[in-house]
């Protein structure tokens, strides 16, 4: 009987997951992958309870996935698009367990679809979308035993809250917020056995990780030291607001504001206060401490359901209103979708926004630095384009190729010691990934989670060396940072990518390093200060 009384919100939630694959379908069609995706398909490939850059479940992932061995994009956002699909499932679940509607629920949902951060971020192979799924998924258990006061969701929370900080430790936020809501609105659960046999729960669960960070230093104190320090330190906070409301959609922003700051206010239910109380508190803690736009991205998701069950019930005698405002909302997908997903192939992409050699065109911006980006001229033949995955496969195929020309130029001898050195993980990444076809040499980087990666050799080793320049007059400089490694580091060839979002990317450069002065080992202790740079 339940279960029939809400099958039109059922109905409804059935029809926009089918509405969200299409759309990650006709995505896939048209790009490829980006380079962080690259990387974490390849964490796939050494299994740990822990990286540098990033946590175990997405490795767990990628190993799964590489199972297939395949360089297909369907394959490689296989996870994320499951986990879209659950996201949508679950925010509909969740609007149901607050006592929305069916039109609550589309409301939920229309925003999700809409709001082109969260349509990209859910279609790509990385943190982020898990990072949703779980901050979601701890909302839920949060609001249901706060409606329902039964200790198992509490049980189910921590783990939760451990699989999401497995995934990535933003979930720390989460966590401290909810034990700030605690303080204020329910300070005797810390009293009772079940909250600590669930902290127990929850340590248990994550000890794997802190051991294996402790055995290596807390790489990811050192990732966060270096981005405060390095990005946010230097964020420009209006800049920042924009790719927020623009990422989210503007029009959604009655939503999820009235989700986070009315919420927790007026919400008729006190009992759950507690929910909508760590919602507010994650957005403030994120302010403070000046998060990046995309940091904002779970608590946004978790404030379009609140939102949208307390609009329902505001425009309950005022259905026209609402009618008008879901109108806008799917009208407005229609002019940014096209200019901040890569639903269009390439050349369309560029016809439609106008873009040309002299920059006439315009880019809607969606990351801080395509924001720097645009503000450079350009020069040349290239035409920056903001999504990497639109082109770097492209980029990469031509890379892998001129490599295995030089390799199997190569005397016999050099080829069996041969290995392939890369300034960035992007790099490394992709060569490992499209280079299998050529039977190429394992890349290595000192950068990032690669640095964990790099292969024992000797000195007799001969060393491919690839980097990034802004043009092959600049071959001395960019070979700098290896050139001191060996006695010989002769520049061979420049792949010039046309479309590279940054002047600095435009070019692949290309060397040979013959007289290594290192083993694998003091490589890794000369260049350890790079992994974070």
């Amino acid at each position: 009987m339940r279960n029939s009384y809400y099958r039109k919100e059922y109905l409804v939630i059935a029809i926009m997951i089918v509405i969200k694959l299409c759309l990650n379908i006709i995505t896939n069609i048209n790009a490829g992958l980006d380079g962080d995706e690259i990387m974490h398909i390849d964490s796939g490939n050494h299994l740990a309870w822990g990286y540098m850059s990033i946590q175990p479940l997405v490795g767990l992932i990628g190993w799964i996935q590489n199972l297939f061995h395949s360089e297909s994009v369907f394959i490689h956002h296989l996870f994320a698009h499951i986990t879209g699909a659950l996201i949508m499932l679950r925010s509909g679940l969740t609007v149901i367990k607050l006592g929305g509607k069916w039109k609550a629920v589309l409301l939920t949902l229309l925003c999700i679809v809409v709001a082109p951060g969260f349509t990209y971020s859910q279609h790509i192979f990385t943190p982020l979308v898990f990072e949703q799924f779980f901050w979601l998924l701890g909302f839920y258990m949060t609001v249901a035993y706060c409606k329902d006061k039964e200790h198992k969701y509490l049980l189910y929370l921590s783990i939760i809250l451990a699989l999401g900080f497995m995934t990535k430790i933003s979930i720390l936020i989460f966590i401290g917020s909810l034990c700030v809501a605690i303080l204020l609105h329910h300070r005797a659960l810390f009293t009772q056995k079940i909250a600590w046999i669930c902290l127990l729960v929850f340590f248990v669960l994550i000890t794997p990780n802190i051991v294996w960070q402790y055995h290596h230093n807390f790489p990811s104190i050192k990732h966060m030291a270096t981005l405060r320090h390095e990005v946010l330190a230097h964020l420009d906070i209006m800049d920042n607001l924009q790719l927020l409301f623009l990422s989210t959609n503007p029009f959604t922003s009655i939503v999820w504001i009235t989700g986070v700051f009315v919420a927790p206010f007026v919400y008729r239910r006190k009992n759950i206060r507690l929910a909508t109380t760590t919602l507010l508190v994650t957005f403030i803690i994120l302010a403070i401490f000046r998060g990046q736009f995309h940091y904002y991205f779970p608590t946004i998701l978790i404030a379009f359901v609140v939102g949208s069950v307390m609009l329902q019930r505001f425009f309950e005698r005022k259905a026209r209103i609402m009618h008008v405002y879901l109108f806008l909302l799917v009208t407005s997908t229609l002019f940014l979708t096209p200019k901040l997903i890569p639903i269009l192939p390439l050349d369309r992409y560029i016809e439609y926004l106008g873009l040309d050699h002299n920059n006439n065109g315009t880019q809607v911006f969606y990351t801080q630095q395509s924001i720097a980006d645009n503000k450079m001229v350009n020069t040349g033949e290239r035409i920056p384009i903001n999504f990497e995955a639109y082109y770097t496969h492209n980029d990469w195929s031509k890379l892998v190729k001129t490599i295995d020309t030089l390799y199997h130029q190569l005397p016999q001898q050099k080829k069996e010691h041969c290995f392939i050195w890369t300034r960035c993980y992007t790099q490394a990444g992709a060569i490992n990934l499209y280079g299998k076809k050529y039977n190429l040499p394992f890349a290595f980087s000192q950068h990032g989670n690669c640095y964990e990666w790099i292969p024992q050799f000797d000195k007799q080793a001969t060393i491919i060396v690839v980097a990034n320049a802004q043009a092959p007059k600049d071959s001395d400089y960019i070979g700098a940072f290896f050139s001191s490694s060996f006695d010989t580091l002769s520049f061979k060839k420049a792949i010039f990518c046309p479309f590279a979002r940054t002047s600095y990317n435009a070019y692949y450069m290309i060397y040979l390093g013959e007289g290594l002065k290192y083993n694998s080992e003091e490589i890794k202790e000369k260049y350890q200060k790079f992994i974070f740079e």
